[in-house]
């Protein structure tokens, strides 16, 4: 009831402003039990149609790669259809999760009969495999025009994306893990970038009609740049500067994904302020004050990613957003002060001095904005 006289009011401004005619339509909202038990029986639905496929057809196809392939885009067909068939507003929940199933599920048989095609398993220790899953993804984006199945496939384009630049990195599975916050510290701060271009061009998106198509990429975006950056966090080791056993790669890992987290924190913090025609004695202390939390953050890149995660999330005005930026500060911190690479005093130190840091900037940026004189 609350969201439909938000939508009434909003309608009358637009109307005495002559943006809309016509009287105002509330929207029919189907309550959020009903929308679970749909989505519910639409997965149970094809839990069960899987499993009849599985063993009626994957049993049969077992080992030919082409066969399943096949079927597998069959899968992945019948789900395209089926969401032209449900619709965006159609109402038809259990339709709509019964095909993301029966996508899902086509993918995966899809990327494994393609793997048995090409080589069998080696072919999964491959970079250029994980590259084309990545192209794979990122086609089924383009064809299917669902706001959930889109977030899905685009979360796997970026997981696919990391196993294909960590394998890169890593030369053999045996290393993986030492190339895992080199590999995700390039990333994590590449979807940071990504994910702040398209709050600064949301509005020009929304003027030529194209948010709808870019905003799930931007919502999986976001979550797979705060997940990198939590594992980032807790798999940095301050020796992999200096590990080398077993032919490993040498890498300075500890602070890549800091650093360039920090760098898109300060270039959004400078387009808010050019946005905001700010002062310039303010526009000097918030980049001072951003490139000082970013310095001392630089070994928790979860923290600044999640700082710009509640930032973008200010600027759009977006809950979602904002609970995943909250819940990656504190995971981010909790996560660095918990673990045993650094010792506890430098850990302190460095909370401190962040605490200390935003309070100072709390007292006095107000201060210098209300001394600011209008032009």
């Amino acid at each position: 009831m609350n969201a439909d006289r938000i939508e009434r009011s909003l309608w009358q401004d637009l109307t005495a402003r002559g943006a809309v005619q016509g009287e105002y339509a509330a929207t029919l909202r189907t309550p959020w039990p009903i929308r679970l038990l749909m989505g519910a029986a639409g997965w149970l639905g094809a839990l069960f149609f899987q499993l009849f496929l599985v063993g009626s057809v994957f049993a049969a196809t077992r080992g030919n790669g082409p066969a399943m392939v096949m079927t597998g885009g069959m899968m992945i067909g019948g789900a395209v259809i089926l969401y032209r068939v449900a619709g965006a507003g159609s109402g038809r929940i259990a339709l709509g999760q019964f095909a993301l199933a029966a996508s899902l599920g086509g993918q995966g048989m899809a990327i494994f009969g393609a793997a048995q095609s090409l080589g069998g398993e080696w072919l999964v220790d491959r970079a250029a495999f994980w590259l084309g899953v990545a192209a794979f993804e990122a086609v089924l984006y383009a064809i299917v025009p669902n706001r959930l199945h889109r977030f899905v496939v685009a979360l796997g384009a970026w997981t696919a994306l990391a196993f294909a630049l960590n394998i890169a990195l890593a030369g053999a599975r045996l290393h993986g893990w030492v190339v895992l916050p080199w590999s995700l510290g390039w990333l994590v701060p590449l979807a940071c970038a990504a994910v702040t271009v398209f709050v600064l061009m949301e509005n020009m998106l929304a003027a030529r009609g194209q948010h709808g198509r870019w905003e799930p990429l931007a919502d999986a975006t976001l979550l797979f740049a705060l997940a990198a950056a939590l594992l980032v966090t807790g798999a940095t080791h301050p020796l992999a500067v200096v590990f080398d056993g077993h032919d490993a790669p040498r890498l300075p890992a500890p602070w890549l994904a800091g650093v360039l987290t920090g760098a898109v924190l300060l270039a959004f913090a400078l387009a808010e302020c050019w946005r905001l025609h700010a002062d310039t004695r303010v526009s000097g202390g918030v980049v001072v004050v951003t490139i000082a939390f970013a310095a001392l953050m630089v070994m928790a890149p979860a923290v600044a990613a999640g700082v710009l995660a509640m930032a973008l999330a200010l600027r759009r005005g977006s809950l979602p957003w904002l609970g995943l930026g909250v819940a990656a500060v504190v995971l981010g911190f909790v996560w660095y002060y918990g673990s045993l690479q650094w010792t506890l005093l430098a850990k302190s130190a460095t909370l401190v001095a962040a605490g200390a840091l935003l309070l100072t900037a709390r007292a006095v940026l107000p201060r210098v904005s209300r001394t600011e004189v209008p032009a």
